[in-house]
């Protein structure tokens, strides 16, 4: 069985603690620490620039994909950015977002 990431486990500690559970005792039953938990709080409300970054980025990739249905591989995709956007960017992200995205078998 596969783990749960520890981002998700963060989220289900954020929406059980809404109620009138202990937060200490939901950190205990999801296996993580209360300082991870804040400092992944403190990620969500204010991102970093580079976040911001990458995200936008992300977005143009999932256009590309929708745009040309998929055809175009993560190098020409990367190629594709950059002469459409300007954006410069390794192989690797485009590769790793089009797996996190499922674009790619």
């Amino acid at each position: 069985m596969e783990e749960v990431p520890t981002h998700k486990k963060y989220e289900v500690v954020k929406e059980v603690s809404e109620g009138n559970y202990s937060f200490q005792l939901l950190c205990k039953i999801a296996q993580v620490s209360k300082s991870g938990y804040y400092k992944w709080l403190k990620r969500q409300e204010s991102p970093t620039k580079k976040q911001l970054e990458d995200e936008e980025i992300k977005k143009k990739i999932m256009e590309c994909h929708e745009k040309l249905k998929g055809i175009y591989g993560y190098r020409r995709v990367r190629i594709w950015l950059e002469k459409t956007y300007g954006f410069i960017v390794i192989s690797l992200f485009v590769f790793f977002v089009s797996i996190q995205g499922f674009l790619i078998n």
